[in-house]
């Protein structure tokens, strides 16, 4: 079940009007102070008479089990009481639980999609994205990238970066959109500017290659050093053709090349299984090894998608590295690949 904790944040932004106020913020202070129990009976008293926020803290307390004992029924009775008058902290709650069956409450897509959508109109940042990806995917409602672009631009429009990213790749690809890479681009940037890793991977690619935009290597570099910093194994592994081929402005290393591929293949990524064997099979950054080459581009092709151009290197490499071993050095690769795939699995 997701944490619904940040709702609380998002309550008090509200303004709460008086004559109620003075009890509200006192029962306020009491909570954020962590006593629970004073603040539960004020927020009690002004839930029944109908406050929409406290009904809506009464209801977090309930879920979260504070003060009181975890009680979903209560909790969505709550909640409900305040989205009937538009609360929009608790639309976006009830549509989570019914999205999510959260705490035994029934899964229901068509009850989550209403309250979801219900929040979004009201300019809930994260309804807005979440209403997107339900477009996206259809659940809930019917798949609709048109929609799905409009809700992801009203929260991109209020910062939210991962609604940036998606709105990006929706305009790079013409999806619900026209078509038009600078915008996808802007997008990108202002979702990177936030630390979304695969914003910044993707402007990364766009700088080192010019694609859409005057090459850059210096951006682009920069772009692909905080994805890589994120742990975006592809800007790992492009840092590390980078290094190996001493392109763009970075200078030639073979063994920091050998580190990256190293660190991308260890997570499981493919195209650094495949590398770190290249380098393997020809001595370079890493002493020559054919058992390393062949275990490691055994695990890639694990990974890779049949058909590929990446899948069509990686059995020549086999093909090759098969020539130079004998039966015994192959199975000892073989049990080297099984071993690590159990590791890398099991993290």
């Amino acid at each position: 079940m997701r944490n619904f904790g940040f709702l609380l944040t998002l309550t008090l932004g509200l303004a709460i009007s008086a004559p109620a106020a003075a009890d509200f913020n006192g029962a306020l202070r009491a909570y954020e102070a962590g006593d629970y129990q004073s603040a539960l009976g004020e927020f009690r008293t002004l839930a029944n008479a109908g406050d929409s926020d406290a009904q809506t803290i009464l209801a977090l307390m309930y879920l979260e089990g504070q003060a009181v004992e975890t009680n979903m029924a209560e909790a969505i009775r709550w909640y409900a009481s305040a989205a009937e008058q538009g609360q929009i902290d608790a639309q976006y709650a009830l549509a989570l639980i019914a999205m999510e069956g959260a705490g035994g409450a029934a899964q229901d897509a068509a009850t989550a999609a209403l309250w979801m959508t219900e929040a979004a109109r009201r300019g809930h940042v994260f309804a807005q994205f979440d209403l997107g990806n339900m477009y996206a995917q259809g659940d809930g409602v019917a798949a609709s990238d048109a929609d799905a672009a409009r809700w992801f631009e009203a929260a991109a429009n209020q910062g939210h970066r991962d609604a940036q990213y998606n709105l990006g790749v929706l305009y790079l690809a013409g999806r619900g959109v026209a078509q038009s890479a600078p915008t996808a681009l802007s997008w990108f940037e202002q979702a990177a500017e936030q630390g979304h890793r695969d914003a910044q991977y993707n402007l990364g690619i766009s700088f080192l290659t010019g694609r859409n935009v005057e090459a850059n290597p210096a951006e682009a570099v920069r772009w692909l050093q905080a994805a890589s910093d994120q742990d975006q194994l592809n800007a790992v592994v492009a840092l590390g053709l980078l290094h190996f081929e001493g392109q763009q402005g970075v200078e030639r290393d073979e063994a920091l090349a050998a580190q990256h591929f190293l660190r991308a293949a260890e997570a499981g990524n493919a195209e650094g299984q495949y590398f770190l064997a290249v380098l393997y099979s020809r001595g370079m950054g890493v002493e020559q090894n054919p058992v390393e080459a062949y275990a490691w581009n055994d695990l890639a092709s694990r990974r890779a998608q049949a058909g590929t151009e990446l899948s069509t290197r990686i059995e020549s490499l086999r093909q090759s590295l098969t020539g130079l071993m004998n039966p015994s050095e192959v199975a000892q690769a073989e049990t080297l690949s099984r071993d690590r795939a159990q590791t890398i699995a099991g993290n």
